[in-house]
């Protein structure tokens, strides 16, 4: 008994060293990739939200001045909402896939592996739009563009799934990209024809009957319809399922881990 205990217990240390190690990683990893990014000079990490704030402000003035509505939605609320979930996506899919290109030459050190460096890249990008979500609500709310949310705690949660499902996202075309040249060749193009499954440019109860229910076949349209939820409440006709996403997000999880462990077979340490 006081083996067995003692072997547990040693494994039990283990795992916590070996988790530790692995935190510091992808911290180190992290700031790395924010000082290469965007350097020690002018402002420096500011980029890092300033840069996917742009879009969303350049599409929001442009549709205030137009006089764009969106149901019960201001124009200001719809382009925050849609296109911060946009800009994420497109930057974990697009950046996270190329993350090895550059950073081949880290695999040389013991401690670090590709799920390291394609985790990090993915939880970058996703935190830069993470940080001008709230900066952006807070500057809209001020300027009358748009009420103070109505249940920021479905915010988060939305967010967070949606995040969940953007950075496993972003894993699986790692390997994809080293799989196949022709992923690479045609990844932008693949992005375009995911735009209508985002759930960007339109709720869901805005659709044809017969097209809804398909529609929240998307696990991204199913967050985004969560995300207005929580800012907008009863007035959207928010439809989506957390289970749903949930178990998309374990699924895909599963598939991303499986994936990136293949991912070292595919390429030469430099």
């Amino acid at each position: 008994m006081n083996t067995s205990s003692t072997l547990r217990t040693s494994a039990k240390q283990s795992f916590w060293i070996s988790l530790k190690i692995q935190g510091r990683v992808i911290k180190a990893l992290f700031l790395r990739e924010m000082i290469s990014h965007f350097g020690r000079h002018n402002i420096g990490f500011l980029w890092m939200f300033a840069e996917p704030m742009m879009f969303s402000v350049g599409i929001t003035i442009l549709w205030t001045v137009t006089g764009h509505k969106h149901g019960a939605m201001p124009a200001a609320g719809f382009a925050l909402t849609g296109y911060s979930a946009l800009v994420a996506w497109r930057n974990c899919i697009g950046r996270t896939s190329i993350t090895l290109s550059a950073n081949k030459g880290l695999l040389f050190h013991r401690n670090v592996t590709v799920l390291d460096l394609a985790l990090t890249r993915a939880i970058f990008e996703f935190s830069a739009v993470s940080i001008s979500l709230p900066f952006l609500s807070i500057i809209f709310i001020s300027l009358g563009l748009m009420e103070f949310p109505i249940d920021v705690l479905k915010i988060l949660s939305a967010w967070i799934l949606l995040g969940w499902f953007f950075i496993c996202a972003g894993l699986i075309t790692v390997f994809l990209n080293h799989k196949s040249e022709l992923f690479h060749r045609i990844s932008h193009v693949l992005m375009y024809l995911t735009l209508p499954l985002t759930g960007v440019f339109a709720m869901v109860s805005w659709l044809p009957k017969k097209l809804q229910s398909v529609y929240l076949l998307s696990p991204m349209v199913n967050g985004v319809e969560m995300l207005r939820a929580g800012y907008f409440g009863e007035k959207v006709q928010a439809q989506y399922s957390i289970s749903f996403l949930l178990i998309c997000n374990i699924a895909l999880t599963a598939v991303a881990l499986l994936l990136v462990s293949q991912v070292k077979k595919l390429i030469e340490p430099e």
